[in-house]
């Protein structure tokens, strides 16, 4: 049987994935970066670090699912978003790992970037991305970005038309959650905290303007109640993750105004978020527009993107 190897190392994850031909998941291992407790994140160094030690481990857990298969084709991601300035050193890990894997096993190498992962992992699940342009949510620890994505032959162009102009939702959601006490990274546990408030909860208005946003100044303000002691966690918990769903629809309002987007996908571990993801589907489809989010378990970092990249280069080449 052919199968498509993707490998992807970012801030949070060392991801290995393998597809059939059907691009379903026949293998999928992921390790989280280990961040010392009560830190927000790791350097890059340590980062490189952690991801050189996981992927020998990851890679021999896999090759059992490569055992009397063909791996036809690698993919992996080398740089953050696919822009000429865009480049993280956590990301030569799993780039020297493909290529020496790719280059013993004789068979062809493509890459993507984490951002093109993220949208790939979506519409795996799907089948086969739309014709027409659409519009892309991508919410994770580093990143708040709307895109416009459209096909342009062969190739995806991706253009940025919005986002955060400083911290990003994940930053501002695991600084609170690290602010209360919780792991890090602290999405699961503020989204399991959020759900126990009590009461009628609402989020605070979100700076806007031109497709941009910003959480800084909110973030000061739920640490400044943090501080005060007076409000619960799970209050607090709520209060942000209603917050953050201010700025995702005043970003999604500013992008679908004046255009004629039929479909949003949304990508990234922030869109775990069962409430994130249930109130935006909503949202869409109250503007009767199609939401397409990743899977849910492969919204977060994972390497499936990578994968069916593999799969459907190796198929275009017509090898």
């Amino acid at each position: 049987m052919k199968v498509y190897l993707g490998i992807d190392t970012s801030c949070y994850t060392t991801s290995l994935c393998l597809l059939n031909e059907q691009a379903a998941v026949l293998a999928d291992e992921r390790r989280v970066l280990t961040v010392p407790e009560g830190e927000r994140g790791l350097s890059q160094s340590e980062m490189v670090y952690q991801h050189v030690r996981n992927l020998p481990e990851l890679t021999e857990k896999i090759a059992s699912y490569v055992a009397g298969n063909t791996v036809c084709a690698v993919a992996v991601t080398d740089k953050p978003r696919r822009r000429d300035d865009s480049y993280m050193p956590a990301f030569l890990s799993g780039l020297g790992c493909a290529r020496s894997l790719a280059a013993m096993l004789n068979v062809p190498l493509y890459r993507l970037s984490h951002q093109e992962n993220h949208l790939l992992a979506a519409w795996r699940a799907v089948g086969k991305e739309p014709k027409e342009p659409y519009c892309a949510l991508h919410l994770s620890g580093g990143t708040t970005d709307i895109l416009r994505v459209e096909t342009d032959g062969d190739s995806t162009v991706i253009t940025r038309i919005g986002g955060t102009t400083d911290i990003s939702a994940g930053q501002f959601i695991d600084r609170i959650g690290v602010a209360l006490g919780l792991p890090f990274p602290a999405g699961k546990y503020v989204d399991r905290q959020s759900q126990a408030a009590l009461g009628e909860v609402n989020g605070f208005p979100v700076w806007h303007r031109n497709g941009s946003i910003s959480f800084s100044g909110r973030e000061s303000q739920m640490q400044r109640l943090i501080t005060a002691g007076e409000t619960s966690c799970e209050v607090i918990c709520a209060q942000t993750m209603h917050t953050v769903l201010n700025g995702i629809l005043e970003l999604l309002d500013t992008a679908l105004a004046g255009n004629e987007y039929k479909t949003v996908v949304a990508v990234g571990g922030v869109m775990e978020n069962n409430f994130l993801r249930t109130s935006v589907e909503a949202a869409m489809h109250r503007r009767r527009i199609e939401f397409i989010p990743a899977p849910q378990g492969f919204s977060a970092d994972n390497a499936s993107g990578a994968a069916f990249k593999a799969l459907r280069e190796y198929h275009k080449a017509g090898i």
